[in-house]
């Protein structure tokens, strides 16, 4: 598999038309209020299937069930066609680095290549799954005042938009391409009588699970306060875990009776009709 394109720009951000032509789309989902901004946002004007998967692990991950709390109530405004699907991802996030996570934190210098390989390794689920239905685009729910998490970076997404582009899957950050902050997320659900769960400033606890190591992160919600990740080595740590996820993301794919390549050819095939269409609508 080809490495990343030398000299690859930022991500490109799409507008709300340009998002209304894509066909089917998997979100990396959590049930609270970002991630369930983000389907009703999007599906609104799309018609295909929706995927949300949200991820477990054994490492300190509670009150899972949780993200099913607003499963009916999307369905009710969406559809039959969003289906959400729990899955556990510690047989994969080992692999790609929970089980060195003392030995990168050292060569990395920091303690965030835990989250971050953590929201790798359900990258890998995610293409995974994505494949095997030929769905083309992918989405986060990284909140506008968020950026600076190492999973919400500009080089994280760059890199992470490069590295599904391989599969002819489209990542992107609805939230942060339309500038959607907190409040209008709230404001979303509430159109659709969907609690949100309590919130204060850039701080929301909703229904989603808790889990212990993302506390690290809890003075950078409750003060603003955070650590600064540097993005060389955090592009390095990317690089490294890509290789680690492409040999699974094939492997799992023929265990499972897919021809990856056959899966990526499909999925770019979508991926090309639909960009077609934006290049249209930039055109206009």
């Amino acid at each position: 598999m080809a490495g990343l394109p030398i000299g690859y720009a930022a991500c490109m951000p799409l507008t709300r038309e340009e998002y209304t032509v894509i066909k089917d789309f998997s979100v990396l989902y959590s049930g609270g209020l970002d991630s369930a901004a983000v389907p009703l946002i999007i599906g609104a004007d799309t018609t295909g299937q929706i995927e949300l998967l949200t991820f477990k692990h054994q490492y300190g991950s509670f009150f899972n069930e949780w993200s099913k709390k607003h499963t009916p109530e999307l369905k009710r405004v969406l559809g039959d066609r969003v289906n959400h699907h729990l899955i556990d991802l510690t047989e994969v996030w080992n692999e790609v680095g929970a089980k060195k996570f003392i030995i990168d934190a050292i060569k990395y210098r920091g303690h965030w290549v835990g989250c971050l390989g953590c929201q790798e390794s359900m990258a890998t689920h995610l293409i995974i799954h994505s494949l095997e239905r030929r769905i083309a685009n992918a989405f986060i729910c990284s909140s506008v005042g968020g950026e600076y998490a190492s999973m919400s970076m500009a080089i994280t997404r760059e890199k992470n938009e490069a590295f599904y582009g391989r599969y002819g899957i489209r990542y992107n950050a609805p939230l942060l391409d339309m500038g959607i902050s907190k409040p209008e997320e709230r404001a979303v659900l509430a159109s659709h009588n969907i609690e949100a769960g309590w919130g204060a400033r850039r701080s929301h606890q909703g229904f989603q699970p808790i889990c212990v190591l993302g506390f690290q992160h809890a003075l950078d919600i409750v003060f603003d306060w955070h650590t600064t990740y540097p993005p060389d080595r955090v592009a390095d740590f990317l690089d490294a875990k890509f290789e680690i996820m492409d040999k699974i993301i094939r492997r799992a794919l023929q265990l499972r009776g897919v021809d990856p390549d056959q899966a990526i050819a499909e999925t770019q095939a979508i991926y090309d009709e639909e960009e077609a269409k934006m290049a249209a609508i930039r055109s206009t």
